[in-house]
């Protein structure tokens, strides 16, 4: 369902781009936790057993697909806890408590799988590197990724507010609705941003305990595995025709 949720995604910030009521350069100064939002909505919106049913079809038969199908591309709590993990690891990474500048490549993997283990429930394999997961691609983002979070504790909130309402004692204020308004609340969005995404963060620290990505690759006795690319047209077409 990957293709669904970037067109969902996408479609998300269509709409609210076309609703927004200021001018671009007031769409683009909104923080990125408002952003993405709508966006963040929409895609989880596609992957509901709802509205799944009235899209997805099997591409010979046409028919819908099965329950278990429909349940298997649900986020389950294994998706939030795999984007916790990866999440800590660039935070921890991007913060203070961290110096690039000393630290060796392998002082950086074992600082890695340190953050990405708080939130493991299981101990981590001695060859396990947060980096062949998507904690590398966050870390390109840096403190940014925490926005996305926010982004889907708040839909969370927002898809089961209803569902709240409906049942008995409502009324009462349970711990998990307390933690859905902290969560929707201007305070803590305002100390988010202040803490993480309104903060400067430099990623090209980083690249001095990365070799892969910096002078020491050519030193490394293994090469990459895949061929360079190509560096015209002419070579890439040539390349693209002896291929077919």
């Amino acid at each position: 369902p990957e293709e669904v949720v970037a067109m969902a995604h996408e479609l998300g910030h269509a709409v609210h781009m076309l609703c927004h009521q200021g001018t671009l350069q007031e769409f683009d100064d909104l923080p990125l936790d408002v952003k993405e939002l709508p966006s963040t909505l929409a895609e989880t919106i596609a992957l509901q057993p709802g509205a799944m049913v009235n899209y997805a079809r099997h591409f010979s038969s046409g028919g819908r697909p099965p329950d278990s199908l429909i349940r298997s591309c649900q986020r389950d709590i294994s998706f939030f806890v795999r984007y916790l993990q990866n999440t800590n690891v660039a935070l921890g990474l991007h913060g203070d408590d961290f110096d690039p500048d000393s630290a060796s490549p392998q002082e950086l993997r074992a600082v890695a799988v340190s953050l990405w283990q708080r939130y493991s429930p299981m101990p981590a394999h001695p060859a396990f590197t947060p980096f062949g997961e998507d904690a590398g691609l966050y870390m390109a983002h840096g403190p940014n990724q925490i926005a996305y979070l926010l982004c889907y504790l708040r839909v969370d909130s927002i898809l089961h507010a209803s569902r709240g309402a409906s049942q008995p004692g409502a009324g009462r204020t349970s711990p998990a609705r307390a933690r859905d308004a902290a969560w929707s609340s201007a305070d803590f969005s305002g100390r988010i941003r202040k803490q993480l995404l309104d903060r400067a963060f430099s990623g090209q620290r980083l690249a001095t305990v990365l070799p892969i990505l910096g002078s020491a690759a050519s030193e490394m006795a293994i090469g990459h595995p895949l061929p360079p690319p190509p560096t015209n047209a002419v070579q890439m077409f040539g390349r693209l025709a002896r291929a077919g």
